[in-house]
């Protein structure tokens, strides 16, 4: 009751104008999670992508999946894409993974390798570069089926993940094994499995906090505007409604774009993986009401861009008003600090309390409208 509460008094009215840009084309929007609950248990949200994704590759809509999972590389942690071609490979592929990848130099050559049509799991700026090359290469369409984006406010480079997982190796004295960015329901935690077996789990905001601050974020995040993938057949991502929080299972937005993505997801409530409510478009908004306009207005970020060495450009044309000049500012001076040697050792001495004050003050400076 108290959540929804909240709800309606954080509800802001979004014109449809504001609907188009932000979240471009739409047939539909759902509340989602896996039925299955031992898919839910590993995945970051409500388990939705990988309940449909098995779905997809059982009843043959597909022969193989184009996912991306965590692995450890000389002891540290990355991703890397691989096409899932069994439902353990996908379960494998589960789970968030913020940390920079090369998208196109991986998937392409998987693609044209493979020996039959495929689904392709990716960000927003991926899809859109598939499908910009698929365009230009026919044997390359013929061969993708379906796209789905995951919601994405911006992607973080090796070396944030690098400095959290030294701080687990040095605290334990063990490598790890394998690794989770996020799991549990709600914000959830972080959990490292060692090799010598044990296991660390550590809230999610030792991450969190310095991603969502964007320090470490790859500079050509900050030059995009597509938080909700507009390429795509089926958007996916997380929905932040405080009515949502006590509820033990935790959910999955879904955007329909298409028919062929209308097809493949009725498929998986037909098939009882997925349960799903149909929504307002407007809930999801809210859901992400902070990082979504905050994401898309990149002028603002050009401008601040201007004063701090950084040259972005200006694909929008969004108003600036004071609070969201001040924090571009804030997102392009934590993205230079970064780029230096002295700047991430400075960023690793701030204290918590302070971190989390200025997290504070920039989640305020979103808020506005």
């Amino acid at each position: 009751m108290l959540g929804r509460i909240i709800d309606q008094l954080l509800k802001k009215h979004w014109s449809q104008e504001e609907i188009d840009r932000y979240v471009g084309r739409y047939q539909k929007a759902y509340l989602t999670h896996a039925t299955d609950a031992s898919i839910r248990k590993q995945s970051a949200s409500g388990g939705s992508t990988t309940a449909l994704l098995i779905n997809g590759l059982e009843r043959g809509f597909f022969n193989g999946a184009v996912v991306c999972k965590t692995v450890i590389e000389e002891g540290k942690v990355r991703a890397r894409f691989c096409i899932a071609t069994t439902v353990e490979d996908i379960l494998d592929a589960r789970g968030s993974k913020y940390v920079e990848t090369r998208f196109l130099r991986e998937v392409l050559p998987l693609i044209r390798d493979f020996d039959g049509q495929v689904a392709v799991v990716g960000l927003p700026c991926d899809i859109a570069a598939l499908r910009h090359r698929c365009s230009k290469e026919p044997a390359l369409a013929s061969k993708l089926v379906l796209t789905l984006a995951l919601v994405c406010g911006h992607n973080s480079r090796t070396a944030l993940i690098d400095a959290v997982t030294t701080r687990i190796k040095r605290e334990t004295g063990a490598d790890i094994a394998h690794y989770h960015f996020r799991l549990g329901h709600w914000r959830g935690w972080l959990e490292a499995e060692l090799e010598d077996g044990r296991l660390v789990r550590k809230p999610s905001k030792v991450f969190n906090d310095y991603q969502n601050l964007f320090f470490f974020s790859e500079r050509k995040c900050l030059a995009c505007y597509d938080h909700y993938g507009y390429s795509s057949d089926l958007t996916l991502g997380d929905i932040w409604l405080f009515r949502l929080q006590a509820d033990p299972i935790k959910h999955t937005a879904i955007i329909i774009r298409t028919q062929v993505g209308e097809n493949f997801f009725d498929a998986g409530v037909c098939s009882d993986k997925l349960r799903a409510t149909e929504i307002d478009i407007r809930d999801i908004l809210d859901g992400q009401s902070r990082i979504g306009p905050s994401h898309y207005n990149v002028t603002a970020r050009s401008k601040a861009g201007q004063w701090l060495g950084v040259k972005l450009p200006d694909p929008v044309g969004e108003r600036v008003t004071w609070h969201a000049y001040i924090n571009a500012l804030m997102t392009i001076s934590a993205l230079r600090l970064s780029e230096t040697g002295w700047g991430r050792r400075l960023i690793f001495a701030i204290p918590r309390p302070l971190l989390k004050f200025v997290l504070y003050i920039k989640k305020g400076l979103e808020s506005f409208r």
